[in-house]
């Protein structure tokens, strides 16, 4: 009895298993996809909007402390100056070499003491009797006694632009017999900060004691000594956790757009703001958002190019196994079934030697580790002989002038250079502007978990262990130009000047590596010793190193949050 044939459009067409799986795959592949990165863009943005605060923050303390720097050194050397001065001084020549050593001046005066100036540097064209006794710069210091730095004012003798003053009173027998003044242009200490800064999108605003304008950049709304005191731009600074706390305000940049703002007080009472617009974070956001979406359009294409090839394959497999079933339909008997393919054998041979090669490795490994050991015995006998040198030659020095030891440029402690004698060494390899001269690397290197350190083992075992951190790192040093500077508590920081990328990254990781080896116990520490954390960037003729610095400052922190004890660069 023949079967039945089934009438037309009663039996439905099965569904196509493979549109089917084609479905489910693209879907349990794309639609988690886009829901990470929806999350992730979230997550991002507001990481990023973190990000950026902490990076402005620590721009706003760097520029702050670089402004410092170049006042306080100006200050010292006018104060120098007048300490060294008597009624016998031969003035014209004293102002000359003191322009000539801090060329930042654009003119000096010395004064008697009624205000009257008996020389000046550059000498006017016509120098009719000047009296400045109504300036602040000769008020303060005649009743104070002290060195004063002045706010912000307009010349009135050489030039009428924006200036400011250091000075510093000179005695004559015990009595107050004048001061010594230099005038600084407010651009010759704020335009390459501002320069710096506006390359990154920063823009720039410093105030003096009055909060009035010092300098403002061109994208904000502010002029030369404009009063600002009670303004929406200062109102709530420093009530954060850090003097430098970020805030997002409105209506800051000159076409009232929103803008992220911190502020530092410097030490002569101004106040320095950095100020980021809103539209950095947002196009940085924008461009990640860009960046998901064609991952997740590369996942899709990837998702059904595995597809199309596995469902080849399967294919293929069904098409055999059809073959087969055939020939048993038709009492023929089928292939015979290939064995396990003979490639398997070289990946067997392949396991083999590549164990082989892991018991060689092993052993070159354990030699390597005496080794280290070694080494790292010699290097603790080394700075234990060290210590001992530097403990007697620092007793010699005691013995010095106190004048001489004010200026010293040795951190007393780990026998590096401190800040002014990393500024001196800086200053040999770039110009008077703070650009580089010659290629040169910056590593910030930071003691990992030093505050739990001195918790635990107290102050003076964490003095000696920054002792033989910062023996071990000069002790990497091989050439003249290099140098290694303690930037303040646990943070030193490298510079190797004409050295290139690939050498830089293994000084940096020796550097890791070899205050690992020291094996200083440290109970706090998820390593059992102390480690450091290190960022480096490597920059070019003509870059500001004090741009350098903040760089090498961002891939310090990247280390920190990337989990210690290891080296990050910029990215």
């Amino acid at each position: 009895m023949p079967d039945p044939v089934p009438s037309a459009g009663h039996a439905p067409r099965p569904p196509s298993l493979r549109r089917q799986f084609a479905r489910a795959v693209v879907l349990a592949a794309l639609l988690p996809a886009a829901v990470l990165g929806i999350v992730e863009q979230v997550r991002s943005y507001r990481a990023e909007q973190r990000h950026l605060g902490e990076r402005l923050e620590v721009s706003t303390m760097l520029s702050a402390t670089a402004v410092n720097d170049f006042v306080d050194m100006h200050q010292a050397g006018v104060a120098l100056v007048a300490s060294m001065s008597g009624k016998d001084t031969d003035w014209p020549a004293q102002l000359a070499e003191l322009r000539r050593r801090y060329p930042g001046f654009s003119s000096v005066l010395v004064t008697d003491a009624l205000g009257n100036v008996q020389a000046s540097q550059p000498v006017p064209p016509r120098a009719p009797a000047i009296n400045v006794a109504d300036r602040e710069y000769f008020r303060t210091p005649r009743d104070s006694g002290a060195p004063f730095v002045s706010d912000a004012f307009r010349g009135r003798r050489l030039s009428n632009d924006p200036l400011v003053a250091v000075s510093a009173p000179w005695r004559a027998d015990g009595a107050f017999a004048g001061v010594v003044q230099g005038s600084i242009r407010v651009d010759a200490f704020t335009g390459p900060r501002v320069t710096a800064m506006r390359r990154r999108g920063v823009e720039m605003l410093l105030l003096d004691r009055e909060m009035r304008v010092i300098r403002a950049t061109e994208g904000l709304q502010y002029r030369f000594q404009q009063p600002l005191a009670g303004t929406p731009l200062l109102a709530g600074a420093g009530q954060g956790a850090r003097e430098t706390e970020s805030r997002r305000l409105h209506g800051v940049m000159a076409d009232g757009r929103a803008a992220w703002v911190s502020q530092a007080k410097l030490t002569s009472g101004w106040t320095l703001v950095l100020v980021v617009p809103d539209d950095m974070l947002v196009s940085t956001v924008r461009s990640r958002a860009l960046a998901t979406a064609g991952l997740l359009v590369l996942i899709a294409a990837g998702v059904w190019f595995a597809y199309a090839w596995q469902m080849r394959r399967l294919d293929g497999a069904l098409a055999q196994l059809s073959d087969a079933l055939h020939a048993l339909a038709v009492h023929r008997r089928p292939s015979t079934t290939a064995p396990l393919p003979e490639e398997f054998e070289p990946v067997g041979r392949a396991v083999g030697e590549l164990a082989d090669q892991l018991e060689v490795a092993h052993e070159d490994l354990q030699r390597s580790l005496a080794d280290q050991s070694a080494l790292a015995l010699s290097l603790q006998r080394t700075l234990e002989r060290r210590e001992q040198e530097i403990d007697r030659r620092t007793a010699e020095l005691r013995q010095a002038n106190a004048e001489l030891d004010r200026l010293n440029r040795t951190d007393p402690l780990t026998g590096c250079l401190n800040r002014r004698g990393l500024q001196h060494k800086l200053s040999l390899v770039s110009d008077e502007a703070g650009q580089l001269t010659v290629d040169m690397t910056v590593i910030a290197i930071d003691v990992d978990h030093f505050k739990a350190y001195n918790d635990r083992y107290g102050h003076a075992a964490g003095d000696s262990a920054l002792r033989r951190v910062a023996g071990v790192v000069g002790g990497l040093l091989r050439h003249p130009q290099d140098a290694v500077a303690r930037m303040g508590g646990e943070e030193f920081l490298v510079v190797l000047p004409d050295t290139d990328a690939a050498v830089s990254a293994r000084v940096a990781e020796r550097v890791r590596a070899a205050v690992h080896a020291l094996g200083i116990p440290h109970d706090d520490s998820p390593w059992g010793v102390v480690t450091v954390s290190i960022g480096w960037v490597r920059t070019a003729p003509g870059e500001d190193y004090a741009q350098a610095f903040l760089i090498a400052d961002e891939a310090l922190y990247r280390a920190k949050h990337a989990g210690r004890n290891r080296v990050e660069t910029e990215e």
